[in-house]
């Protein structure tokens, strides 16, 4: 599983940058952003995450982001969706406060950590179930009070899951490691968002009237010719561009590595399961020993008091 994973980001990462046909729509627009999240994200035909809506981990549509030629930016859909899946939509209007405009990055990027949060956190849970479920099925627990407790741990993150607006898919694999459903999943997310961030890159660029709008532009200039031709807000502009090339790399970089993270997780948990088992036995022993060890300890006590009165 661990070189099928490797494998798999290794190819993804070549092909992401973009899907060109002859029906695409101009380059830079947000109907080309859309047709590439439809023609290369969502395709059913020939990526490897093409089932990840079968065993979707969160129970509802994944986000669109937003077209920066709208009123508000998508403020509506954002919010919308980050209460679905649990988040603090109120986030969006900090971002408008306090992030200089344009700030088209700063509210997709935290949609997008937010939803991939999320998806993870769906994971983990779903995992957690799965084991304790195969422990309490396969490994002999001859202490009814152990078994209790790790059956209501396994009704508590159930619980959880619908709660966190996860869909519960521990039942519907029989497979006990869910890395391939969690891997497809977050790449359709990763997919999707690294294509909204060459939309926004290629506007950044070469649309700046559309990107930097005049109530976003320094000293509220609006033409951009003349806008070149000021030091400050060429630094303002090269500043932007820069913003969204470094996201694309640390998104890039950020990924293989939360996928790491959590294959190291469901390679322990289950044996942090087992070590709590056997401190529950070596705590039930001393326990069983103190009982049985007391009563002696008494009768030493005494013979030992009885021969110190003798002398």
């Amino acid at each position: 599983m661990t070189k099928y994973i490797i494998s798999f980001l290794i190819i993804f990462s070549s092909l992401v940058p973009g899907v060109f046909a002859e029906d695409m729509a101009p380059l830079g627009t947000y109907e080309f952003y859309k047709q590439s999240v439809e023609n290369f994200c969502q395709s059913t035909d020939t990526h490897l995450w093409s089932d990840w809506q079968n065993d979707s981990l969160v129970r509802t549509n994944t986000v669109e982001y937003a077209d920066i030629s709208k009123e508000n930016s998508g403020d509506t859909k954002y919010k919308e969706f980050l209460v679905k899946i649990k988040s603090d939509p109120s986030r969006i209007d900090m971002i408008n406060l306090t992030n200089p405009a344009p700030n088209f990055l700063d509210k997709a990027g935290f949609v997008y950590k937010e939803t991939m949060g999320t998806v993870y956190a769906c994971a983990v849970l779903n995992a957690k179930v799965k084991i304790i479920k195969s422990l309490l099925d396969n490994v002999t627990i001859a202490k009814s009070n152990i078994k209790q407790g790790l059956e209501k741990q396994r009704n508590m993150l159930t619980k959880q899951i619908d709660n966190k607006f996860c869909r519960n898919i521990s039942e519907g694999t029989q497979e006990l490691s869910i890395k391939k459903i969690l891997l497809d999943n977050t790449t359709y997310q990763y997919c999707n968002y690294r294509q909204y961030l060459y939309y926004l890159d290629y506007a950044s660029r070469n649309n700046l009237d559309l990107y930097f709008k005049s109530k976003n532009i320094p000293n509220g200039t609006t033409d951009s010719s003349l806008l070149k031709e000021t030091d400050g807000t060429a630094t303002y502009i090269k500043y932007q561009n820069e913003h969204i090339r470094r996201e694309i790399t640390h998104v890039k970089e950020i990924f293989p590595q939360a996928m790491v993270a959590y294959t190291e997780f469901e390679r322990t948990y289950a044996s942090h399961i087992i070590l709590e088992l056997i401190l529950q036995d070596y705590i039930d022993l001393r326990s069983t020993l103190k009982q049985l060890l007391n009563p002696i300890g008494q009768v030493i006590y005494k013979i030992s008091n009885c021969q110190s009165t003798g002398k």
